[in-house]
């Protein structure tokens, strides 16, 4: 039990330290690479960010457990959407950029979207698998372009920059290292206390594949890089909605569940068109609106016990 308090603390240590020294190498690594910090936090840490999600749906699918794999990426989406992005706003106000509000917005819903559609007939073949992937595309290369037009010059010795890439791998290896602490031996510490296997699923392994974008966000507002903070949220939304489900299919295709059409899929639908109505009309995240965020994650969970199931007409 007193190795399982140390690495739980020692967890919550790296996830703190690796998300400082992630935002702190951003711009650094940016201004060398000639393309603006969102650019790096979109086509890198929120890509790294999202391996959690690849390893355990990419594993699921292999053990034949593909409604897991699509649960996992669902989930965790929902949960970056309405939690994080909720969290993070209660903590302070967001003021969104351009980019967020006009491109990395609307390209969640899409994403989203087009797996429910690809969804409806019941499965995900591996057809679908690469309609996904290669809509993942045009995104990334969208994005590459944007990022070089708002850079600004390189201005970094080559050994520098190889020693800041260097860190900010390592520091993102520390995130998902303490991710994975974190929800281990805080878990394996509620049951010697007696928390029931339901709570303990609700408050650790719910939450598990999200505390890395939870620790870089959450940093991101405490430094003020408002970008940053909805950037990687969006971005990694995207990328485990596009590349991660495309790869699951590709590996095994899977059967998708009427609840997951009926409920999960337009719940996550709903999230980002509520956040996308948020971002725009006042140019802000606020708190108010960081609390119905919050609300519908709470419904969410609440719905996943209950049984709940929204009907499509």
């Amino acid at each position: 039990m007193i190795a399982s308090i140390f690495l739980f603390c020692a967890g919550i240590a790296l996830l703190w330290l690796g998300s400082h020294w992630v935002l702190s190498r951003i711009p650094k690594i940016a201004t060398w690479l000639g393309i603006s910090p969102l650019g790096v936090t979109v086509l890198l840490v929120a890509v790294v960010t999202s391996l959690p999600e690849l390893s355990v749906s990419v594993l699921s699918a292999l053990k034949g457990q593909s409604s897991s794999s699509l649960g996992t990426i669902v989930g965790s989406n929902f949960v970056t959407l309405t939690f994080v992005a909720g969290l993070c706003a209660l903590w302070r106000p967001i003021v969104v950029g351009p980019s967020i509000r006009e491109r990395e917005s609307g390209w969640m819903i899409l994403s989203a979207a087009l797996l429910l559609v690809l969804s409806l007939d019941g499965k995900l073949s591996r057809l679908d698998g690469l309609v996904l992937i290669a809509v993942y595309v045009p995104y990334f290369l969208g994005t590459l372009h944007d990022a070089r037009k708002t850079a600004t010059p390189p201005g970094a010795a080559p050994a520098r920059v190889l020693l800041d890439l260097l860190v900010l791998v390592v520091s993102i290896g520390m995130v998902l290292l303490g991710a994975e602490w974190v929800v281990r031996h805080g878990s394996a510490l509620a049951w010697r206390l007696g928390m029931s296997d339901l709570l303990i699923g609700v408050t650790f392994y719910a939450f598990g594949a999200s505390l890395p974008e939870l620790a870089i966000a959450l940093g991101a507002v405490m430094r003020r890089e408002a970008d940053v903070t909805l950037g990687e949220i969006y971005a990694s939304n995207i990328f485990t909605g596009l590349v991660v489900a495309g790869v699951v299919c590709l590996v095994r295709p899977m059967a998708v569940e009427a609840v997951v059409i009926n409920r999960d899929l337009p719940l996550l639908i709903l999230a980002g068109v509520l956040l996308q109505l948020f971002v725009t009309t006042q140019r802000r995240f606020v708190r108010s609106e960081a609390l119905v965020m919050l609300a519908l994650f709470a419904l969410f969970m609440a719905a996943q016990f209950m049984g709940f199931s929204l009907s499509l007409p």
